[in-house]
């Protein structure tokens, strides 16, 4: 603790919070500044600038002659407002941030929270060295927030019960005659006492921690069993022959297609592209008779070979 002390050192310490913590943190810290900056203000006020406020009303109540008269009543009136008002001054803002720590707090849970689960995600296992860094800041916010929280509730009943004991002094201070009766009996403090408030964020706090512990804590079994291979579509397309176009070479200079149809050899491009447009993994044969003429041949398969397809040529023997 006592190297805190050192200036250099401890802003290490600050930065090694910060990077651990996450930005949520550094949101923390400057609303903390911000609060305890109004708690000091209001403290200045409560033990100097209050008392001089309050002798200087209690002046001027002493220096009317009538303290009978109805104006009187209400000039009473407006300075103990007057003590009133100085004396909750910023209160509403140190309620709000009191109330917003727990929930930053919270938010830099869930945040911790989220990276937490993209490292389950991107590693598949509950690896605790690489959540270390999500589950720091899931609950360096929490704490941060619950201890700020913490700290200005303690402020804020000591401010409120001060408040409460100004105006209680301003009222007996500033005495009124015997015998006016303009409300002389109603008390100047609020009859109304204040509501009790539940804040659960604290809980869900505790909650989200509870479920992160569970999360790194757990053990994630692979359990052995019978792969079981389903035979595929394309296994089977490979297992069949491809489909195939067989183009002969007459002797007489014509070609049979598939020993079907006889066609010019100058008509073999056009078909054998109709039949690649419906079979792309087609082969083309190219069969040539013993006895067919050489130009013939040769006019096929340069035929084919401008639709795309270099066919494979089987010449017979004589």
């Amino acid at each position: 603790m006592l190297e805190l002390l050192n200036p250099v050192n401890a802003w290490s310490a600050i930065q090694g919070f910060l990077e651990a913590g996450g930005p949520v943190v550094a949101v923390l810290l400057c609303s903390t500044a911000l609060m305890w900056i109004l708690i000091s203000e209001r403290i200045l006020y409560v033990l100097f600038s209050g008392p001089r406020l309050r002798n200087a009303q209690v002046a001027r109540w002493k220096s009317l002659d009538n303290h009978v008269a109805w104006e009187s009543h209400m000039f009473r009136e407006r300075l103990i407002s007057e003590v009133r008002i100085e004396s909750e001054r910023f209160m509403g803002v140190i309620r709000a941030l009191i109330l917003i720590t727990p929930l930053l707090g919270l938010l830099g849970t869930v945040t911790g929270m989220i990276e937490v689960f993209q490292v389950i995600t991107d590693t598949g296992s509950s690896n605790a060295r690489l959540m270390a860094s999500g589950i720091s800041k899931a609950t360096i916010p929490t704490m941060t927030g619950l201890a700020v929280s913490l700290t200005g509730v303690f402020a804020m009943s000591f401010l409120e019960r001060r408040n409460e004991i100004a105006v209680a002094d301003i009222s007996n201070r500033l005495e009124l005659d015997a015998g006016m009766g303009f409300g002389t009996g109603r008390r100047l403090l609020s009859d109304d006492a204040d509501e009790a408030e539940v804040n659960i964020t604290p809980l869900l706090d505790i909650v989200f921690i509870l479920l992160i512990f569970f999360i790194v804590t757990s053990t994630f079994l692979d359990e052995e069993g019978l792969e079981i291979a389903t035979p595929q579509e394309n296994e089977q397309e490979q297992t069949r022959p491809p489909p195939t176009l067989l183009l002969s070479v007459r002797s007489d200079g014509f070609v049979m297609v598939d020993n079907i149809r006889m066609i010019d050899p100058r008509s073999v491009k056009p078909v054998v592209e109709a039949f690649t447009a419906e079979e792309p993994r087609g082969v083309v044969l190219l069969n040539a008779a013993p006895d067919a003429e050489i130009d013939a041949t040769v006019m096929v398969l340069d035929q084919a070979r401008q639709a795309g397809v270099d066919p494979a040529l089987a010449i017979q023997g004589r």
